[in-house]
């Protein structure tokens, strides 16, 4: 096997420290049995050679003093000098010189408990000397061509160790560790003991990841989870590295329960359920039958949230809709919690209707709400409008009221009146517009009623 060859360092704390913090984390090496021997004597390792990206690495200081090189370190990079020779690699990094001229290692060194690892191959060829490699007996043979190996220099005395740093921690934890919420788009958020680098902390609940909405700073991180969260256990895990350069791994837990059904009803709805107003921007209001949290009032008209611009208490809420209502069939639909946090879901139904005479006994009224009178249409779009419900609905358009020269189609009104009907039409020669027939019959009288709307037709080009 052709590679680089490993260095041990001095079990050193501070060098290890200084080293560790310029050092990216790194995945375990996996340890082999390997013997060095330098000019044919037994090199002895202590911890021995490993083998990482098929290149064999050994401890830094040992090997650059028996070929006769001198090592010092500073802040993560290690230079070696031996005679005109200088070498320089730094920790976590594939990028070496020698003699200034820019190299590239396979590897990068690093860095296993206490000891720091370099490329045996990379550094004996550096320094001159020539490499072997006995696959059968896993031997790697230096030869320093006939040079003696000068006596290794005198070593300078380590600085003190500097006291270990505490490992990072979590707290403030929201929900606490092991706590049952009813909530379940709880704010889930934490302090870090120590600051961090804001832009790796990585957060995931249940293991899907919700970095990218999360609100992450040096000190703690806060997210509101963007869908409710199922009934059960779930698990927060943060992880990242803080300033000093050290990962950091830690989770907890929290659970999320059923919420009891909130007692609240609606009274005094405003329009009433069921009624028929001719009003297209009505007061739409309701009292609450027990006292809620105002806050969390939410309302919603068919699929339109209009909290924004709604007034609400404890007791009740009102609004007015900004824009007139369409014609047809319309839900307010109201949700909230009351003061003991228990949620609530309550709606009724009314329906918007043109003003007018009153419609005629067995009669069904018919509003044509698109498309509206002197539109411009295309070629192909679509008859809506409002009757009673499963009214069977007749489109005839053509160039004369009641004529179906353009098009003919039909089709059934929903239970709540309402009905669209796909029209695509075939202009004659020269034609600009076209009248729209709507004949809308009651199944339940057989009666019908007919509306007319005159459109302008969108020009070829």
């Amino acid at each position: 096997m052709s590679g680089w060859f490993p260095v041990r360092g001095r079990r050193t704390a501070a060098l290890v420290v200084a080293i560790a913090a310029a050092a990216a984390p790194v995945a375990p090496a996996v340890a082999q049995s390997y013997s060095v021997s330098v000019d044919g004597s037994p090199l002895y390792l202590s911890p021995g050679p490993i083998e990482r990206g098929g290149r064999v690495f050994v401890p830094l200081r040992g090997i650059f003093e028996r070929l006769g090189a001198g090592v010092v370190y500073h802040t993560g990079t290690i230079n070696a000098t031996k005679g005109n020779t200088n070498v320089s690699l730094r920790i976590g990094s594939t990028q070496a010189t020698i003699n200034n001229q820019p190299q590239y290692l396979d590897v990068a060194p690093f860095i296993v408990g206490s000891t720091t690892y370099v490329p045996l191959r990379f550094v004996a060829q550096s320094l001159g000397a020539v490499v072997g490699y006995d696959g059968q007996s896993r031997n790697v043979s230096i030869d320093m061509r006939g040079e003696p190996a000068p006596p290794p220099p005198r070593p300078m005395p380590p600085p003190p160790a500097p006291a270990p740093l505490p490992a990072l921690y979590l707290s403030g934890q929201q929900p606490p560790p092991g706590a049952s919420v009813q909530n379940r788009q709880p704010v889930v958020a934490a302090q870090f003991s120590q600051r961090v680098h804001a832009g790796t902390v990585r957060v995931t609940i249940d293991d899907v990841d919700v970095s990218n909405w999360t609100n992450r700073t040096q000190s703690g991180f806060s997210m509101t989870p963007r869908n409710p969260l199922q009934q059960g256990r779930h698990t927060v895990r943060v992880t990242g590295t803080d300033v000093h350069g050290r990962g950091f791994d830690r989770t907890w837990w929290f659970a999320t329960t059923a919420p009891a059904n909130s007692p609240v009803r609606l009274r005094n709805e405003q329009p009433a359920p069921g009624a028929r107003v001719t009003n297209r921007r009505p007061q739409i209001s309701a009292n609450f039958t027990f006292p809620v949290n105002a806050g969390s009032v939410r309302v919603v008209i068919d699929v339109t949230d209009v909290t924004g611009w709604t007034q609400k208490s404890q007791t009740n809420f009102s609004m007015t809709p900004q824009n007139p209502l369409a014609l047809g069939s319309h839900t307010v639909h109201v949700t909230g919690r009351d003061l003991n946090g228990s949620p609530f879901e309550r709606e009724w139904s009314f329906t918007s209707i043109e003003s007018g005479p009153a419609p005629v006994p067995g009669k069904p009224p018919l509003a044509v709400t698109a498309p509206l009178p002197n539109q411009g249409v295309t070629l192909a779009f679509a008859v809506k409008g409002t009757t009673v419900a499963h009214a069977r609905i007749k489109v005839a358009i053509g160039a004369q009221a009641g004529g179906n020269g353009n098009f003919s189609g039909s089709g059934v009104a929903g239970a709540a009146g309402n009905f669209n009907v796909a029209a695509t039409i075939s202009p004659f020669a020269g034609q600009q517009t076209a009248i729209v027939t709507v004949t809308a019959t009651n199944p339940a009288t057989g009666h019908s009623t007919e509306k007319q709307v005159t459109v302008r037709l969108a020009q070829p080009r």
